[in-house]
């Protein structure tokens, strides 16, 4: 059994949204984890609308589980945390929330997130994103317990292989953007995709898009509603390589930003980018900078090669939930009871 590296500080502060990049990882979010991370925030603010999509009865769904629920901002902390732990699981096939040398959920969260109110799900084998949260999650009493209890404000999700981690916490926000995910569905998209980002403030947007390859498109309402929900735009791609693209957003009293706060996301086979990202962002008049040729992340992973895990038999798909848990003393903040919250800020700004 390889043993975990064990380490003691949050990930590094970096503009919301932008990947992190660390010596053993590539960057995340990954595209497929902020898919992810998406597909959640969607299910939250309106999980009425998947009905049918669901293999399960929307009416065993507690009441609480039926009502829309704010979006989850991106910590990056947690998301390391997700990544590692799916790193984890891939290489030795320890399907479990302790990691593969014993290490708690607990413990292991506090290596990177200061709060001590935290939840996690796990899942193996359902191929997708979507399918994970609505096929799997959705219709598992603790795990959609986990995805919608209201006191959570943040979230990480970490993708590696068929392991898929979504860790919750509840802690000081790292922005104040209302847009806290955008993500491109499916990851392998060559000429079709949706564009998704989620919005939470006062008021509804102003104005909120996707630029793709320079190329404004706007968003619309999806699920939700305008001051808490997901949007959407389905775009055609050109037929080429590698595509880049980010969203903006104005608010009603004039602030504008974007997400990520810096460069732009890439997609397509044809990116020579390491971590799904570049610095180039499109200027006012709709040029953008050549994608590809950035330093990125990469790196060994320090799991290495599968070794000699027991991975579950392939063909049926695995998930176990986790409750809110308290850690270990001098590790996260203590938790009395599943609808306590605690919480402080982790990292000075």
């Amino acid at each position: 059994m390889i043993a975990l590296l064990a380490l003691t500080l949050p990930a590094a502060l970096a503009a919301y949204g932008v990947p992190g990049d660390d010596p053993y990882q590539d960057g995340f979010p990954s595209a497929e984890e902020r898919e992810l991370h998406l597909w959640t925030n969607a299910v939250r603010v309106d999980p009425e609308a998947f009905i049918g999509e669901y293999p399960c009865d929307f009416d065993a769904f507690q009441p609480s589980e039926q009502t829309p629920k704010g979006i989850l901002w991106l910590d990056m902390g947690l998301a390391e945390a997700a990544r590692y732990h799916s790193l984890d699981m891939e290489a030795t096939g320890n399907f479990s929330h302790s990691s593969s040398d014993g290490t708690s959920f607990g413990e292991r969260l506090s290596w990177f997130y200061d709060s001590g109110y935290a939840g996690e799900n796990i899942a193996w084998n359902y191929g997708s994103p979507y399918a994970t949260v609505f096929t799997g999650w959705m219709c598992s009493d603790g795990h959609r317990a986990n995805i919608m209890l209201g006191d959570y404000n943040e979230l990480g999700t970490g993708i590696a292989g068929a392991y898929m981690t979504q860790d919750f916490g509840a802690g000081t926000l790292d922005t104040d953007s209302p847009v806290a995910m955008g993500a491109h569905t499916p990851v392998d998209a060559a000429r079709d995709a949706d564009f998704m980002a989620d919005w939470q403030d006062d008021a509804a947007p102003k104005t909120l898009a996707v630029v793709v390859d320079g190329i404004r498109h706007d968003l619309a309402l999806t699920w939700g509603v305008e001051t808490q929900g997901v949007y959407t735009a389905s775009v055609e791609l050109e037929a080429v390589d590698c595509h880049v693209y980010f969203f903006t957003f104005a608010r009603e009293d004039g602030r504008s930003g974007t997400f990520p706060e810096e460069g732009s996301y890439t997609l397509g086979g044809g990116c020579t980018d390491e971590i799904g990202w570049v610095p180039e962002q499109a200027d006012a008049s709709g040029g953008l900078g050549t994608p590809g040729g950035g330093d990125g992340g990469g790196g060994d992973s320090p799991f290495g090669e599968a070794d000699g895990g027991d991975d579950p038999d392939l063909g049926d798909p695995r998930l176990i939930g986790c409750m809110a848990v308290p850690a270990p003393a001098g590790a996260l903040l203590g938790l009395l009871s599943l609808g306590a919250l605690v919480g402080r800020r982790r990292r000075s700004a």
